[in-house]
């Protein structure tokens, strides 16, 4: 009636997060952050932004709100950041992680495309720059989604 202790102990979970996914899951929070940086650079320095929106309403005779697409610009980032940092708890799990990861890449997709294609009066809102620098973070979870489900 003897047990040999290693009957007895608990299995131990050997879930490790996939580092090459946790690491693309941090590169895509950095470069939402570095979104932010660069719209608030803009915004106390060289307003390129709120130039090309005089630039685009000015003929129709209308006077822009440069507050309200640097408003856009830093909730665009404040999404991709909290969608980004949600994903980095659930990098243990082989469920929820490449599902976190994909609704992530996917918002974040979006909100880029959005940035880039949005149009009035025949002209983009948003200048191409901005719409690629939105579009980073989704580069970089695009491989956080196919490294988490890699050995899935």
């Amino acid at each position: 009636m003897r047990e040999s202790l290693s009957e007895l102990a608990r299995p131990v979970s050997t879930a490790r997060p996939r580092r090459p996914a946790v690491y693309a899951t941090w590169a895509a929070v950095a470069l939402s952050t570095a979104l932010a940086i660069a719209a608030a650079i803009d915004q106390a320095g060289t307003e390129a932004l709120a130039e090309h929106a005089r630039a685009v309403y000015e003929p129709y005779g209308k006077d822009p709100n440069p507050g309200m697409l640097y408003g856009l610009l830093f909730t665009v980032a404040a999404v991709d950041l909290a969608l980004w940092l949600a994903v980095l708890p659930a990098a243990r799990s082989r469920t929820w992680a490449p599902v976190l990861a994909i609704t992530a890449f996917l918002i974040t997709a979006g909100l880029a495309l959005t940035l880039l294609v949005t149009a009035e009066y025949g002209e983009t809102i948003f200048p191409p720059l901005w719409g690629a620098l939105a579009a980073l973070p989704a580069v970089a979870g695009v491989a956080a989604v196919a490294l988490f489900l890699r050995r899935r």
